[in-house]
């Protein structure tokens, strides 16, 4: 009878999965085909490509830097917390920092670094640690105790206990922060463009719409969303599906 009912359920979360998997693909295959469309009668005949595709490469860059630096920060910080006995005394207070809101410290940036590609990289980085940072302390905070007491009886105990437990075991909720980071990155990266008026995708956008939503700024729009649903679709839903399967509880 619980077998039944158990395949019952893993048959439903699957035909979720796989229906969550069309939309995504019903709605990026629209994007798709309506960008080509727009194409193909002319209508983005007045975009600069070159200058599109050169923003966009900006941005993208930027973003991967800070993503990089955000997660070695936030790992590193996370495992340690989480290894140390002080973890509940760290989460309210890495709550209130998170609770800051990001646009309000770009004053701080502008200020200390001013208007380079230091100061985006390193704001979009206070933006993105957090859900990375958060993610992985929940699922350290919230794993089983038994999974705790089988590592220590098979040796991992003291800073061997990082490695060898803590980081297996976060790997999925690293995954899921990642998503959400990089979601917040993108608006943090573009956003600091457009203030700073440095060279990317946000000052495009801000010059592309000074007289309006015009042919270039649609442009960057589909550019943009295919860039995301790659991203999406060939990396992180891959390393997910892996992680589920490798380190599910």
């Amino acid at each position: 009878m619980i077998r039944s009912v158990a395949h019952q359920q893993t048959g439903a979360w699957r035909r979720a999965h796989k229906a969550r998997h069309r939309r995504a693909w019903v709605i990026m295959a629209g994007v798709i085909g309506a960008a080509i469309i727009l194409m193909a009668l002319g209508y983005f005949g007045t975009v600069s490509w070159t200058t599109l595709c050169n923003a966009v490469f900006h941005t993208t860059y930027r973003l991967a830097l800070a993503y990089g630096i955000a997660l070695i920060l936030g790992v590193s910080i996370a495992l340690l917390v989480g290894w140390s006995p002080f973890a509940d005394t760290f989460f309210p207070v890495f709550d209130v920092l998170q609770n800051i809101p990001s646009f309000a410290l770009i004053p701080f940036f502008i200020y200390f670094l001013g208007y380079t590609d230091q100061m985006i990289i390193f704001f979009a980085v206070s933006s993105i640690i957090w859900p990375i940072l958060f993610a992985i302390l929940a699922a350290i905070k919230n794993a089983h105790k038994d999974l705790g007491d089988a590592a220590t009886i098979f040796g991992a105990r003291g800073l061997r206990r990082i490695p060898f437990y803590l980081a297996p075991l976060s790997l999925p909720a690293i995954l899921t922060g990642s998503i959400v980071g990089i979601a917040i990155g993108w608006e943090s990266v573009i956003g600091a463009e457009i203030i700073a008026n440095i060279s990317g995708f946000g000052a495009f956008i801000k010059t592309a719409s000074a007289s309006g939503i015009n042919q270039a700024a649609i442009a960057g729009m589909f550019v943009i969303l295919i860039i995301v649903f790659v991203i999406n679709r060939m990396i992180w839903t891959p390393l997910l599906a892996e992680s589920s399967k490798r380190y599910a509880e």
